[in-house]
């Protein structure tokens, strides 16, 4: 009886073992899961974000290049330059001759990094190019350089903050349970001495 017992026993602290080893092998999982989430997450906001100013930037270029306006170009690359996702933008004309730059913009290899080994100056930057379009007619493009790592850089100290938390949360609740089952946990009763047995034997 107690060899069958013992066996219970062992056989359901095995069974314990394991589907704690799966419970955690499984948050672990989904924590990598939701990192994964929140990158793609980050993507799609800074994709959308670019395309939006770019797209208002060809629109208000329109009217500037269809007058000729050299002025109102150069303060609209300025304006576009000053924004804290930019680092540099150009308007050319349909034949891709420049009209207008930023104070600080740099060719097209020098953004790209041609020129450099490896080409580490484009590390963090993405070029966009929109179309410029007045009344169905294609009559520049707009140039922008963003300066994605800087935004990026920013989102992924707040997501990999989030994820130390809820790491940190899941070692407090593995702790928790652990001091839990201590807790818990039945003590082995002494057997007390049996005083009739023994005034018996002394008899």
């Amino acid at each position: 009886m107690d060899g069958s017992l013992f066996s219970f026993r062992m056989v359901m602290r095995v069974l314990a073992v394991i589907l704690l080893a799966v419970m955690f092998f499984i948050t672990i999982q989904n924590s990598v899961v939701i990192s994964k989430g929140n990158e793609r997450i980050q993507a799609n906001q800074l994709e959308t974000l670019t395309k939006v100013l770019i797209t208002q930037a060809s629109q208000s270029a329109s009217s500037m290049i269809a007058d000729q306006d050299q002025e109102r170009l150069l303060a609209l690359t300025n304006q576009l330059a000053s924004e804290r996702l930019v680092f540099d933008a150009t308007i050319y004309d349909a034949e891709g001759v420049k009209l207008a730059a930023s104070d600080s913009a740099l060719s097209v290899r020098e953004v790209l990094g041609l020129d450099t080994p490896l080409q580490t100056a484009s590390i963090g930057r993405q070029q966009l190019v929109e179309p410029v379009m007045h009344d169905g007619s294609l009559i520049g493009f707009v140039r922008i350089t963003f300066e994605t790592g800087k935004v990026t850089a920013i989102s992924d100290h707040h997501y990999r903050k989030s994820d130390r938390y809820m790491y940190l949360m899941l070692l407090m609740s593995f702790i928790s349970g652990v001091l839990l089952t201590l807790l818990l946990r039945r003590q082995p009763k002494d057997k007390g001495e049996n005083l009739l047995l023994k005034n018996a034997g002394e008899i």
